[in-house]
């Protein structure tokens, strides 16, 4: 027991002393912080508003342009993860197997099918995607002549963000185009951010490090299912594999168009560095014809040249390998979180942009009234999404 909670202790020791600050720091403040429905802190500052003014002030008619186009682009957005959300409840329901399609991202928690996300990675991109949402909110707020009044620190739990605070009375009397554009900045901005990292990924850093390693196979992290081919073959999971009958492969994509000739029934061979595996496929349950091997999580091992492995050669290899893992984790939280900011829930930007919509399609009291009943719908498949993955763990 003693030595569990040591080994805890030390893997999440980064983790726990961050949080110990935090705990620390509200106490210290604790009279400057605002408590809303018992869970939510605020800690409201002045801190970017001159800057936000002068950003609005200089740029006034491009931000008021880019605001629209935010507001179109977060409609869309908006169901797309609607769409995506309902897919993945029916998915987890229809087949339990299934990758949760919705997870909490948390420092040191594996995220299935990503993988663990570092917690330095974790504090660098939530600071750089909250500023980035709650400066896209108020300067395109301040662009509209809306006054905003504070900017802070919101903690929910674990979870902490920051916000802009624009005068809701002000905010409420605009047109409803304004309204939304205002609204939909702060995820808009989000899935701009994830765009800009992708292309550096792509165009840039991946690039980069392709030229400084060689592949030498893939590993998978975990099996699709219970009693598949891959399992009952004693296959496990983090093993190097290399081939595939006669032939080599050093990326997953070789290896999955071999596989993609085999039939259910027909016995294959799995190369790894320490043996081979002769194993008999199953139907695959997307297309029965096809042979199926029963992994999932997989991605492509590399191995660093010489002329990287030590030195300033070791040194460039290392920091490109640390910026790339960031640029990874920032894309994957800024477009989740972006998204996510769409769903129209009571606690996020497309909760009131939906609550516009129904109010001036409906009126005050029955699009209020419809709000509420899609809020808490949404709210249900939210939570469905969370914890069918739980349960099924169990079963």
């Amino acid at each position: 027991m003693i030595d569990a909670i040591v080994s805890f202790l030390l893997q999440y020791k980064y983790i726990l002393f961050f949080y110990a600050i935090i705990v620390v720091l509200v106490i210290l403040n604790w009279k400057k912080i605002d408590v809303q429905s018992k869970i939510i802190l605020l800690y409201r500052t002045k801190w970017g508003l001159s800057w936000m003014e002068n950003t609005a002030r200089r740029f006034r008619q491009w931000i008021i342009l880019l605001g629209y186009t935010g507001t179109g682009i977060g409609f869309i957005g908006m169901i797309f993860i609607i769409v995506i959300l309902v897919k993945n409840v029916y998915d987890l329901i229809s087949t339990p197997a299934a990758t949760p399609g919705v997870s909490i991202v948390l420092p040191g928690v594996n995220v299935p099918g990503i993988g663990v996300l570092p917690f330095w990675y974790w504090l660098i991109a939530i600071f750089i995607i909250a500023i980035v949402h709650e400066f896209a909110h108020g300067i395109v707020a301040r662009a509209h002549n809306i006054p905003v009044k504070n900017t802070g620190i919101v903690f929910l739990g674990p979870i902490i963000g920051a916000f802009v605070e624009p005068d809701e009375n002000k905010l409420r009397s605009q047109k409803d185009i304004n309204q939304y554009s205002v609204l939909a900045a702060g995820a808009f901005s989000n899935i701009l951010l994830a765009v800009v990292v992708l292309l550096m990924l792509n165009l840039v850093t991946t690039p980069l490090q392709q030229q400084m390693v060689e592949p030498t196979g893939f590993t998978f992290d975990a099996y699709f299912g219970k009693d598949l081919p891959a399992e009952n073959a004693g296959l496990p999971p983090g093993t190097l594999i290399t081939g595939i009958d006669s032939t080599e492969v050093r990326e997953f994509q070789q290896f999955s168009d071999k596989l993609q000739c085999a039939l259910p029934g027909q016995t294959i061979t799995i190369k790894t560095p320490e043996k081979q595996y002769p194993i008999t496929l199953a139907p695959n349950p997307d297309a029965q014809e096809k042979g199926f091997l029963g992994i999932s999580q997989v991605r492509n091992e590399v191995q660093v040249k010489e002329a990287y492995q030590s030195g300033i050669g070791n040194v460039a290899y290392t920091l490109l390998d640390w910026f790339n893992g960031l640029f990874r984790w920032l894309f994957l939280l800024s477009l989740g979180i972006g998204l996510f900011n769409l769903l129209p829930l009571p606690i996020v930007d497309g909760g009131r942009m939906a609550q516009v919509f129904l109010h001036s399609l409906k009126g005050p009291e029955e699009g209020e009234r419809r709000y509420r009943q899609i809020s808490i719908a949404f709210l249900l498949l939210l939570a469905l999404s969370l914890l069918l993955p739980l349960f099924t763990q169990f079963l």
